[in-house]
């Protein structure tokens, strides 16, 4: 019986990765670059370097105190403050709910829940925030580094190095690093490019998991700010640029990750419809507002369009705000709106006609244009005119077309190498390296500025003098440098003088600027309570009083001018009208917790025992462990008052448990 004979098996040929054929590079269709260099060395030092960079250029900020709107999500935002006790309010809220009444239109729950629990891990510790900014930045330079070198596996690999390298030393980046409430920023922008690497690894490999990752990480890039969204344009584009994949499948792999963009719009959309009423933006956010027609609002949009593009090439001065009147509406005669629209329309239509052709750069302006496009005021109005925080992942953009500068000046085609790429390395890294060096100093002293919001005003305001709302800012903290924060009161009666002075000038650049009013009627009343001459006292109450009404023209519903016009009331005598304004002030703004501890102050004054504890117990729901102790004492004193011992007992422990300085 013969053997039976089995044919040999023949070899499959193995499945080519979509991404070994992008007909792109550095100097356009016609290079005979054809395929990805296998090893390139020291390509694990570039890694490490951008991430060494990033975090030692903001190791100085590690210092720092809370900065800016690190406020209203960190500080004075009692949602924040509870730690996940309010789990629930930080996916259920708008971004600011636990700061103010007034509605908004973010909804950013992943950073707020971190700062949730930071704050419930050490309690008003900004160096544990700041610390957490500068290492995600790190991270996000090696992570930027990896994805990129694997994108542009078909370049040279020195483009991916300098980009890299640029991108983190940019002093534009100081507000999102230094501010930790940007650090929202940093996370759509880490995890966006997660979402990157993990097409890019499943297009080599068609494995599942790597898509499945890919939606995961986008999602969480959605739900930390809402500007991740851009980068729904910036995948589909890279993969048409960098690899070979066909258009069905970038349809493909763009719907799946269309999946988790959907359900974060319907959640977004449902959480902000809740609200009464719609956002407005007041002309101190966004000087647009005043915008007589569409033209004005779009010349003045490319104006400060090409402002920002400005502040990229060329960052200094670095400042924070640049809103009304220093900046004002325009129309398409003033030149600086002819240059913005001009400069940005050539380099849209440059790059969409270059698309075809794969053009590296005009990969890196649409990069630029799409992730910018949300901010610029040209497709909608936005709440803000300017904040170099917006650039930060349009930057990126920005640094791959400096890369490519570099590779197309010195005629750099080497893919194994990148110290000494053709030879040039010595050359080419001098240059660069006086570029890094040059922003690195500039993000270091900028630093500084940020060290505090008082620090901040008195560095930008020599760059913004006529912005109302920065002037406000800085009489802020000039009546802060002035007061014992601890006891508020008043202990360097010429500096809240000072503060006032800057309440001056911010009410002349703007007379309708209801917070400097009420914020001024306030200084008046604290040098009221530190003034010895009864008719001095009496004249500093009556310029509150006025203050305090005169922002009420502006806004009706203002609870902390209203609670604070209680306090004038209360002070002389006048209980019956203190209760009136209060209960206005708890009114519109339920959650408004100094006003109903004033409240119940004046109904215990007033022998109403019940009412006042009914005030002091909703405002508990509200109220940070500071607050509490006070309240638990309030209450503890109305039942002891009410001849109910075992009741006053209970939570006169309580009080002590949280402050224990309130046993006597």
């Amino acid at each position: 019986m013969s053997k039976k004979k089995f044919a040999k098996p023949v070899p499959q040929p193995k499945k080519q990765s979509s991404v070994q054929r992008p007909k792109s590079n550095i100097h356009g269709p016609k290079s005979n670059i054809q395929s990805p260099a296998p090893y390139v060395k020291g390509a694990l030092w570039v890694g490490i370097a951008a991430a060494a960079l990033g975090f030692l250029l903001y190791v100085n900020t590690l210092g720092h105190q809370y900065t800016l709107d690190d406020f209203s999500i960190i500080k004075s935002n009692w949602i924040t403050k509870s730690g996940l006790k309010n789990i629930d309010l930080i996916f259920s809220k708008e971004y600011r709910f636990g700061s103010w009444n007034s509605v908004g239109s973010l909804y950013r729950p992943i950073p707020l829940l971190m700062f949730a629990i930071e704050w419930q891990m050490s309690p008003d510790n900004p160096m544990l925030g700041h610390l957490l900014n500068a290492l995600f930045y790190a991270l996000t330079g090696w992570v930027l580094w990896t994805t990129w070198r694997l994108v542009l596996s078909d370049h040279p690999p020195v483009l991916a190095a300098i980009a890299v390298l640029i991108f983190m030393a940019h002093p534009v980046h100081t507000e999102v690093v230094a501010n930790i409430k940007s650090r929202d920023e940093i996370l759509a922008l880490l995890f966006g490019t997660l979402t990157l690497r993990a097409i890019w690894k499943y297009l080599e490999n068609e494995e599942t998991k790597w898509l499945l990752l890919a939606v995961l990480t986008y999602a969480i890039a959605m739900f930390s700010k809402e500007s991740a969204l851009t980068l729904m344009a910036v995948f589909p584009l890279a993969m048409w640029y960098f690899s070979m994949t066909s258009i069905k499948k970038i349809f493909k792999i763009s719907a799946a990750l269309a999946v988790p963009a959907i359900i974060f719009l319907l959640i977004r959309k449902h959480i902000l419809d809740a609200q009464p009423y719609q956002e407005t933006y007041s002309i101190l956010d966004n000087f647009m507002v005043e915008s007589k027609n569409q033209g004005e609002r779009l010349a003045s949009a490319f104006m400060m369009c090409g402002r920002y593009l400005w502040t990229l090439i060329f960052p200094h001065p670095l400042v924070c705000d640049m809103g009304y009147p220093q900046m004002k509406v325009v129309s398409f005669a003033d030149w600086r709106a002819l240059l913005g629209f001009f400069t940005y329309a050539g380099m849209g239509i440059w790059a969409v006609v270059n698309i075809r052709h794969k053009h590296f750069l005009s990969f890196a302006i649409l990069f630029y244009l799409a992730t910018f496009s949300v901010f610029s005021n040209v497709l909608m109005m936005i709440g803000t005119s300017y904040g170099e925080r917006l650039l930060y992942i349009p930057s990126f953009g920005f640094a791959l077309a400096v890369g490519w500068l570099f590779c197309k000046i010195f005629k750099i085609n080497d893919r194994t190498e990148i110290w000494n790429p053709n030879g040039k390395g010595t050359v080419l890294w001098m240059a660069v390296g006086i570029l890094l060096a040059a922003y690195s100093l500039k993000t270091v002293f900028r630093n500084g500025a940020w060290y505090d919001s008082a620090s901040l005003y008195a560095a930008d305001l020599p760059s913004s003098p006529n912005c109302a709302k920065l002037n406000y800012h800085n009489a802020l903290e000039q009546v802060r440098l002035g007061m014992d924060e601890k006891e508020s009161v008043v202990k360097d009666v010429d500096q809240v003088r000072r503060g006032i002075e800057c309440y001056d000038k911010c009410i002349k650049l703007y007379p309708q600027y209801h917070d400097a009013y009420g914020s001024r009627g306030l200084a008046y009343f604290r040098l009221g309570e530190v003034l010895k001459n009864p008719e001095e006292q009496r004249a500093a109450w009556d310029k509150a009083l006025l203050d305090y009404q005169e922002s009420l023209k502006y806004r009706y519903n203002n609870s902390e001018v209203l609670s604070n016009m209680g306090k004038i009331y209360f002070t002389r005598g006048q209980p019956e009208k203190a209760e009136e304004v209060y209960k206005k002030s708890v009114d519109f703004d339920p959650r408004f917790v100094d006003g109903r501890r004033n409240l119940g102050a004046v109904l215990a004054m007033q022998k109403k025992f019940p009412q006042a504890i009914e005030q002091w117990k909703e405002a508990l729901k509200y109220a940070d462990n500071k607050q509490l102790g006070t309240l638990y004492f309030y209450i503890g004193s109305a039942y002891k008052d009410m001849g109910q011992p075992e009741k006053s007992g209970e939570w006169f422990e309580k009080a002590y448990a949280v402050e224990p300085s309130l046993r006597k």
